[in-house]
């Protein structure tokens, strides 16, 4: 008999132990060289070593503090000297009731963060609250929507800092940013021990940092939102960041397993970029939604959205609303999937405005 011959053969044992020629082990032979597979599976058992359940307050701080402490490295959060002024490039009034500037967020020498900071043409006198806005992949601080969204809510008082995350925007030359911006960016990332979602982490945290600097805010009252890659921005950092005091990711809710596993299927990402490297060896999505707690915390998906698998949204609403009752606070907590386009408009937009009005 020939070694393809065996293979195809070689008989399952029944349940009693005994052999049973009339099955045969494990995937068909056809996977045992698909190297796809080969990783979904891997993707599963590390998956599913990770704590699904936690049943005192003191567990889950165990875990959330040792993912703030071992995950920064662990994805290649890049640490940034401290913030120093930032250069406002222009000045200009949007509307009726808006102004709009032209920032650069300081990062280094080197580097500073493109951002449109909108906020009321006739401030109130007093201190306002703040919105880090992240948009998704391959998006800016140029598309209508998030501007028509910052406008808004800072006719009402508030201000919004929207930002570029690299490499989309001004944050690099090239006309094709999505494909030849990412990997150059990806490349030089992944030689440092920077990935890109690191990277975005960083940018975030920054925003942050500058819009708690300026005179015109309340430091205690900036919070934090983003749609889709901006989304994993929001869930990402608030878990990290304590001071961003509420969070709203949309467009944003599955678990990295059922990306890998699910998705593969069906639908492959254009790049790797939403997929920082070692993550699964700390946590996973649902562990990041829940390290967001006590604070209030918006979540929306959307059905249309096939690259956000909704096979996994109930594992992030049922862990995140486990540790919030650990802290008594699920009140705090709205989760929901909406069927509407992939923007910052209607049912988004809405949800947004209203939360931000009510918590921030």
């Amino acid at each position: 008999m020939t070694a393809i011959e065996s293979a195809i053969q070689e008989p399952a044992l029944s349940e009693n132990g005994a052999q049973d020629p009339g099955r045969t082990t494990g995937e068909p032979l056809g996977q045992k060289t698909n190297s796809i597979r080969w990783l979904q599976k891997k993707v599963m058992r590390k998956a599913r070593e990770l704590p699904a359940d936690f049943h005192s307050l003191a567990e889950w701080e165990q875990f959330r503090d040792r993912v703030r402490t071992v995950l920064p490295a662990t994805i290649g959060i890049p640490e940034l000297p401290p913030l120093r002024d930032s250069l406002v490039r222009a000045r200009i009034r949007v509307g009726s009731n808006a102004l709009c500037e032209r920032v650069d967020v300081y990062v280094d020498e080197d580097y500073a963060i493109p951002a449109f900071v909108f906020s009321p043409s006739r401030p109130a006198g007093t201190q306002m609250p703040g919105l880090v806005w992240n948009p998704g992949w391959p998006e800016d601080k140029w598309k209508p929507a998030y501007q028509a969204f910052a406008v808004r809510m800072a006719e009402q008082g508030f201000v919004v800092l929207v930002l570029d995350h690299a490499p989309f925007g001004e944050t690099s030359p090239m006309k094709d940013k999505a494909d030849m911006g990412m990997s150059l960016l990806m490349g030089m990332g992944d030689v440092l021990g920077v990935s890109q979602l690191g990277l975005r982490a960083a940018e975030t945290v920054r925003a942050g940092e500058y819009l708690r600097a300026r005179d015109d805010v309340d430091e205690n009252r900036v919070a934090i939102s983003g749609l889709c890659q901006g989304g994993m921005d929001t869930w990402l950092v608030a878990a990290l960041d304590e001071r961003f005091c509420a969070a709203a990711p949309l467009c944003a809710a599955t678990t990295f397993e059922i990306h890998m596993v699910e998705m593969a299927s069906y639908f492959a990402n254009a790049d790797p970029s939403p997929f920082p490297f070692g993550i699964l060896n700390v946590c996973d999505i649902q562990h990041l939604h829940a390290a967001i707690a006590p604070r209030p915390l918006l979540v929306r998906a959307n059905l249309g959205d096939q690259w956000w698998p909704v096979s996994g949204f109930g594992e992030v609403e049922r862990l995140t609303r486990q540790v919030y009752r650990l802290y008594e606070a699920e009140e705090r907590v709205d989760f929901r999937a909406e069927v509407h386009e992939h923007n910052l408009t209607g049912p988004f937009a809405a949800a947004l405005e209203t939360f931000l009005l009510q918590y921030v």
